[in-house]
């Protein structure tokens, strides 16, 4: 029994496809968009800091692709913050909208099986050259949870208790 070549390419090229899946948590910085940009490229959205209807872009600047590791704290307010750690192109992006985008706002993202909620709009105000970005409060536990679990978690390591038997 003869499998031609091609009906085997592309049954394996459908298996590929199917191992794909969504990630478990989505992580998207999006910026803010000129208010004469069309539908296509921009998305009115309800920013808080300060409060004021506004325009993102559609593509976001940096995603959980671009992510490397985290660092979860506690915020003041009770919730969480968590500073992203991105791999060269994310740190590129970042620079590159941080310096051409001063004085516009950058809008985060966070996305579990639960849902997506926007957790906090920052001003821009200074570029940024080491590739960290900082949600500083917003998060729940489960969405710390969740992002750990994804991502390798910066920090002190915990120490271990030895048992001598």
């Amino acid at each position: 029994m003869k499998i031609k070549l091609p009906v085997l390419f592309t049954l394996l090229g459908f298996a590929l496809l199917g191992m794909g899946g969504k990630p478990p948590v989505a992580i998207r910085f999006f910026v803010e968009a000129n208010a004469q940009d069309t539908d296509r490229f921009a998305t009115p959205i309800k920013l808080q800091n300060p409060p004021r209807e506004a325009y993102i872009e559609k593509v976001p600047a940096i995603s959980e692709r671009m992510v490397k590791a985290v660092y979860p704290f506690q915020a003041a307010n009770g919730s969480w913050g968590c500073s992203f750690k991105l791999d060269e192109s994310g740190r590129l992006s970042l620079e590159v909208a941080s310096g051409e985008r001063r004085g516009s706002s950058m809008v985060a993202f966070l996305g579990t099986k639960t849902g997506t909620h926007q957790v906090v709009d920052m001003l821009i105000d200074k570029p940024i050259h080491d590739g960290v970005i900082s949600i500083p409060y917003g998060l729940t536990d489960i969405e710390i949870t969740a992002l750990s679990k994804e991502f390798p978690v910066l920090g002190p390591k915990k120490k271990k208790k030895w048992k001598l038997f």
